[in-house]
């Protein structure tokens, strides 16, 4: 899989730079705090999200800070943004004692290694936590369950329901902005990360999962479509212009189609 990372600041006075980049995502990963969970600009970018139509996931972020709290963040977030954020994840303890994630599809307990967590060890879910991720998981595949029919089906008849069936539900009715998954790690510690980079996979759309764009052709005014192909015509998007002292002016542009 190919990645294309915009990374963008956080700061309120940086608000044009993310909203110029949302214009051309197909997907975003929103970072909170998970000591100060929801920031008023979290609420401005949310909000510019929204405005674009991007499907998203949330990574709350900082697990292994003093003050840090999984479910205060989470709360803040069905609170302040959307009741529609879902659990994919619980910590593996909290603030110096961060170790790991619980992944509540796989029940299995994801530890991370190393110098910078790059060595992943799955494990059974510790005995103290158990019932809890039990707990989660049964609201997990409730809302999941609740934006399929066959799924329902099988839920109300109480039919084991499959990993892939969840996350293949999961990704549509994330594409569809009906549901956002939330995950938790440390950056800063490569703790969480390879999780989150599978969601990413799992449940951000590919440009072929998108609709046709629209735009107008530069020489005659008349409104075209594109759909992502290579075999397409050329078309793609002017985002971003920046001024290099050593390289002059640089164009950041998104290809939609063609090459």
């Amino acid at each position: 899989h190919r990645i294309n990372i915009i990374d963008t600041p956080g700061h309120i006075d940086f608000t044009a730079e993310v909203q110029r980049s949302l214009r051309v995502l197909d997907g975003a990963v929103v970072v909170f705090d998970g000591v100060a969970g929801v920031e008023p600009q979290s609420e401005t970018v949310w909000h510019q999200a929204d405005k674009f139509k991007v499907p998203r996931i949330c990574f709350i972020n900082k697990m292994d800070r003093v003050g840090a709290s999984f479910e205060k963040s989470l709360e803040s977030i069905w609170q302040k943004l959307s009741p529609n954020a879902l659990a994919l994840q619980l910590p593996i303890g909290e603030e110096d004692k961060f170790e790991g994630v619980i992944d509540l599809l796989a029940m299995k307990a994801l530890k991370f290694e190393g110098d910078w967590g790059q060595v992943v060890k799955e494990e059974e879910i510790p005995q103290d936590l158990v019932e809890r991720a039990r707990e989660w998981r049964e609201k997990l595949v409730e809302k999941i369950s609740a934006e399929d029919e066959e799924l329902l089906e099988k839920y109300l008849a109480k039919k084991e329901i499959t990993i892939e069936e969840l996350r293949k539900a999961l990704r549509k009715a994330t594409l569809d902005y009906k549901l956002i998954p939330v995950f938790c790690g440390s950056a800063l510690k490569n703790k969480g990360i390879q999780p989150l980079l599978d969601g990413i996979i799992y449940y951000l759309p590919s440009p072929n999962d998108l609709l046709p764009v629209k735009g107008t052709c530069p020489k005659t005014g008349k409104d075209l479509e594109r759909k992502s192909d290579d075999s397409e015509p050329f078309a793609a998007l002017a985002f971003k212009i920046a001024t290099d002292p050593y390289v002059g002016t640089l164009t950041y542009f998104r290809v939609y189609s063609g090459s």
